[in-house]
């Protein structure tokens, strides 16, 4: 299904009074519709008129995953499937203020309160769940050592 300029132009305009894309995300969902010369057409005019902004969604994007308390490499591989620039995402994430080894004690009082492992299975839980959260084993063993 080959559509013309302007109907995927129109199509994508449709698709972001919906939500927020990432240029990634559209370019993937407007090569569904049309050849790429014409995605690049309509990709090079969405980008002129600021309809697509990725760090200003990369900023988003981060307060929302710190608001669940994931660590540097669960952020940077959500935005990396939501197709932002992994330079944008470096950039964002060095810019963000935040004290990485807190959020990590956050979100382990979160889960688990403020005990501490009292064997090795309770352990293997906390490393495990805090780092499928995507924080870094030096800071979660910090965090669960007494």
């Amino acid at each position: 299904m080959n559509m013309s300029p302007e109907k995927l132009y129109d199509f994508a305009v449709s698709l972001l009074a919906k939500r927020d894309y990432s240029s990634g995300e559209m370019r993937r969902t407007l090569s569904r519709q049309g050849s790429c010369d014409i995605v690049d057409l309509v990709m090079e005019r969405l980008l002129s008129h600021h309809y697509l902004d990725d760090v200003r969604l990369t900023e988003k994007e981060i307060a929302k995953q710190l608001n669940k308390c994931h660590g540097t490499s669960r952020i940077k591989q959500e935005l990396r499937q939501k197709g932002f620039d992994p330079l944008v995402i470096e950039q964002e994430l060095e810019d963000t203020d935040v004290d990485w080894f807190e959020l990590c004690l956050k979100a382990k009082e979160k889960k688990f309160g403020n005990s501490f492992p009292q064997d090795q299975t309770e352990k293997t839980k906390m490393i495990r769940y805090l780092q499928y959260r995507g924080h870094s084993l030096s800071m979660i063993l910090e965090c669960i050592s007494k």
